[in-house]
């Protein structure tokens, strides 16, 4: 599957998230740990709208043990926000005792994805400062 080419965008990661190696996918990978868990952080961005929104949510809603919802449903669900002139959907889904926490960011014809599973609880700590992160994303200048 291609990667999406064009300008990238750029970010700061908190402290205590290790950064990763590069996968031929990844734009961006971290490891975040506590409590004797782990989580990872993977940003990855694919060209154009990638099969939709709501293809997109119940396929993550499916990494945690979740079943698909209507798109009335899975929308009804999401947070959006703007930060950096960029628009941001995030979600929270928790099952199987793991958490996903994910935002989709459209940006120059590509989607952005960035992607924080793990343990439920590690997750679930990390979200104020996942969502921090999301809002130091900008265009890479």
């Amino acid at each position: 599957m291609p990667t999406a080419s064009g300008t990238a965008l750029a970010w700061t990661a908190p402290a205590n998230w290790t950064p990763k190696a590069l996968g031929t996918m990844r734009k961006g990978s971290y490891s975040i740990k506590g409590d004797g868990a782990d989580a990872d952080l993977s940003i990855i961005a694919l060209p154009g709208a990638t099969g939709g929104l709501e293809a997109n949510l119940n396929r993550w809603r499916g990494q945690v043990g979740l079943t698909p919802l209507s798109e009335r449903d899975v929308l009804a669900a999401v947070e959006k926000f703007e930060a950096n002139g960029l628009q941001f959907t995030v979600v929270d889904y928790a099952g199987n005792g793991s958490r996903l926490i994910g935002a989709i960011v459209p940006y120059q014809g590509n989607s952005w994805f960035f992607k924080l599973m793990g343990a439920d609880a590690l997750v679930a700590g990390q979200k104020p400062a996942f969502l921090e992160f999301l809002r130091s994303v900008k265009e890479n200048k």
